[in-house]
This record gives C-alpha cells, sequence and structure tokens, in this order.
C-alpha cells in the first residue's frame, strides 16, 4: 500500500466520524488537533486505521491524541505525520 492509498483511507475513515468535513477537504496538512474529535471519536479512529491496516499504534500516541489540546506535542501532529507513522509500522510488522 503506498502512501496516497493511506492517506485516502485515512480520510474515509474521518469522513464516516466528522459531521464537518471541510477541514480535510480544505487542507492537505491539516493537524490532528483541528479535526475536534472527541475520546470516542478517536477511539472508533484509532480502531479503524488499526484494523484496517493490521497494525498496532503505540499506546501514548493513541493516547495523547485522544486528550488534545492538553498534549502539546502532539498538537502539531498532521495527517501525513500521522500516513508516516502507519508507514513505519507497517514496514515494522513486516520485519522479523
Amino acid at each position: 500500500m503506498d502512501r496516497r492509498e493511506i492517506q485516502q483511507h485515512i480520510f474515509d475513515t474521518l469522513g464516516k466520524i466528522l459531521v464537518d468535513k471541510s477541514v480535510i477537504q480544505e487542507q492537505d496538512d491539516v493537524k490532528v488537533s483541528e479535526l475536534f474529535m472527541d475520546e470516542e471519536d478517536f477511539a472508533d479512529f484509532f480502531a479503524d486505521l488499526q484494523s484496517g491496516f493490521n497494525i498496532a499504534l503505540p499506546n501514548d500516541v493513541k493516547s495523547d491524541l485522544s486528550h488534545l489540546p492538553e498534549k502539546p506535542y502532539y498538537n502539531q501532529l498532521t495527517l501525513q505525520g500521522l500516513v508516516d507513522l502507519i508507514l513505519v509500522q507497517m514496514k515494522n510488522r513486516k520485519s522479523p
């Protein structure tokens, strides 16, 4: 799976959750903190990504992102950064 396919899967998953989709339609590098999702939305989002890509995202990332904006480090994570994280997790999954 290439970067574009991963990005599209993320956008499709967000499209199922977000009421206002304009934030992902207007920007390519939207920050995760700008998505206005609650903890349940994040749980659904991460569950879909993990199952769709057959990966396990790091617990600290999932936990910190679901508590935005209290976590300043992950406030800067963009959707492109999430694509990078997924690519790394997929690569690590294939490594022995």
